[in-house]
């Protein structure tokens, strides 16, 4: 077959079987069975591996020699180590991405976080998942460092599916609220601002849904998530709104 032709095949294997992972039709901790899953998606097994591949290097599923593939399943510290990482390193990616804002990017971002809002109230995790990984994604290609957005990609993209994996519409709601904040740093022109914000608002999510803050959870138990759900975000301060609309209303790109 053309290498081509099955390079299409497994990414869109591998698309499939990120929305049954982050849907809930494959759970934390499940065992893929390669024979099954290739039947089902109607492709050959090497087709299949090169999706698990993919897929792996995402962090959504585990390899485990001689037992199998299995879906990510992260544990309370798993995500307090990640979190101790991304803190520093997608600080670093707010305060450059806030140098180098445009109108046109600050627009772009804008139309994210509605989209996020429309999908939260849908309740579509999929459409979530897709807009708040975009609206990252847009903040680390606008800190021009290549090295820090592969970084960050390899960290973070699996995560978000399974943090937001078992949440509900208000959940979702209190997270777009998070982005609005992320948003009106973004935009305050003030970068050291924009970090704070940053810090400040992850640490926040951190505390509501996982209890403490990264790097002070004590080793669980391999079947302890930890998540509770109380309290909401809000959807930024009315100054840090206004200094988004303020700088959105000049219309020039810095």
């Amino acid at each position: 077959m053309d290498p081509l032709r099955v390079r299409s095949l497994a990414q869109g294997a591998a698309q499939s079987l990120r929305h049954a992972i982050i849907s809930g039709q494959l759970k934390p901790g499940e065992r893929l069975i390669e024979l099954k899953l290739a039947a089902s998606l109607g492709i050959g097994q090497p087709t299949l591996r090169e999706a698990l591949k993919e897929l792996e290097h995402q962090g959504f599923v585990r390899k485990v020699p001689n037992r199998g593939t299995y879906v990510t399943s992260l544990t309370r510290d798993d995500l307090s180590k990640i979190h101790e990482v991304r803190l520093t390193l997608e600080a670093l990616a707010f305060e450059k991405a806030a140098r180098n804002m445009t109108s046109q990017a600050a627009r772009e971002l804008e139309g994210i976080v509605a989209t996020m809002d429309d999908a939260a109230r849908r309740l579509d995790r999929v459409a979530f998942h897709n807009s708040d990984l975009e609206f990252h994604r847009k903040v680390w290609k606008l800190a021009g460092n290549e090295y820090l957005e592969m970084v960050l990609e390899r960290i973070v993209f699996g995560m978000f599916a399974f943090v937001l994996s078992e949440e509900g519409r208000e959940d979702f709601l209190a997270s777009v609220g998070q982005h609005r904040n992320y948003l009106a740093g973004l935009l305050s022109g003030d970068p050291p601002q924009a970090v704070r914000v940053f810090r400040e608002s992850t640490r926040a999510f951190w505390r509501r849904y996982h209890l403490s803050e990264p790097g002070d959870l004590q080793p669980p138990a391999l079947t302890e998530v930890g998540i509770t759900r109380s309290g909401a975000d809000t959807a930024g301060t009315p100054q840090q709104l206004g200094s988004a609309r303020t700088w959105l209303s000049t219309g020039v790109d810095r």
